[in-house]
């Protein structure tokens, strides 16, 4: 579930992992080139570091030891997942999902920012094991923090409930979801926590943790926006203000 930074490869502004490539590709200057990797040709996880048995990327020692109890946690997941994604989710997420395992989180446990949106995407999330990856809200999030200068691969994201519902439409949330967001924040503990969606931000202040709320990238996609426009810039711009100038 770790993955080493020094596993990676920088090409042009973007790291890559090799192990998620079918073909390396010829050219890549910066994060439109690598976005725009035809999974066909290069891989379904050639746009992200992560894949299902890489999860966690670890820089230090605080990160193995933090990546170490969050894989604990996704075992937990394992061993009882009707409990904590509730059965119906559960059951959806079996038929969706093309990779083994479950849906949990990804991303760099010290980067100090924590994305939580409502649940896996059926397109995205659901058939990947990666938090917004792959589907129109999951590449426009992508989009929007590659412009803010940010890496999505290098901010930690997860969702309330970790298995696609069926639909796509969440009907409550269960207790277990609850209980396993709250243990997964308290093993991060990250600077601050965004809320992407109404669900994310209620099962948020139930736990009692602050957060800031944002509109879900889906939102704007209903509106027609599929590329960073300065209404969807200028509400995530506090990413980057947490983020800040830090690079790997």
């Amino acid at each position: 579930m770790l993955l080493e930074l020094e596993r990676l490869r920088k090409v042009g502004e973007v790291h890559l992992n090799p192990r998620n490539l079918k073909t390396t590709p010829l050219l890549i200057r910066d994060w439109r080139d690598f976005l725009s990797l035809d999974e066909k040709t290069y891989g379904v996880y050639a746009r992200t570091i992560y894949n299902p048995s890489e999860r966690f990327l670890v820089a230090g020692k605080r990160d193995v030891s933090v990546g170490k109890r969050l894989t604990e946690l996704y075992q937990e997941l394992l061993e009882n997942p009707t409990y904590f994604c509730g059965e119906e989710n559960y059951h959806c997420q079996l038929q969706v999902g093309e990779f083994n395992g479950l849906p949990f989180a990804n991303g760099w446990p010290g980067s100090g920012v924590a994305l939580v949106g409502e649940a896996p995407g059926r397109g995205g999330c659901g058939k990947t094991g990666i938090c917004f990856y792959r589907d129109a809200s999951g590449m426009l999030l992508r989009n929007v923090l590659f412009a803010l200068g940010v890496n999505p691969d290098f901010v930690y994201i997860t969702n309330v409930v970790k298995c696609n519902p069926p639909q796509n439409r969440l009907r409550g949330v269960p207790e277990g979801a609850l209980e396993l967001l709250a243990e997964e924040l308290e093993i991060l503990k990250p600077k601050a926590t965004f809320a992407i969606g109404k669900t994310a931000e209620r099962a948020l202040t139930e736990l009692g943790f602050e957060t800031v709320y944002l509109h879900h990238p889906a939102w704007y996609v209903r509106k027609g926006v599929r590329e960073p426009n300065e209404e969807i810039l200028k509400e995530y711009s506090g990413i980057k203000g947490v983020f800040g100038e830090w690079t790997l």
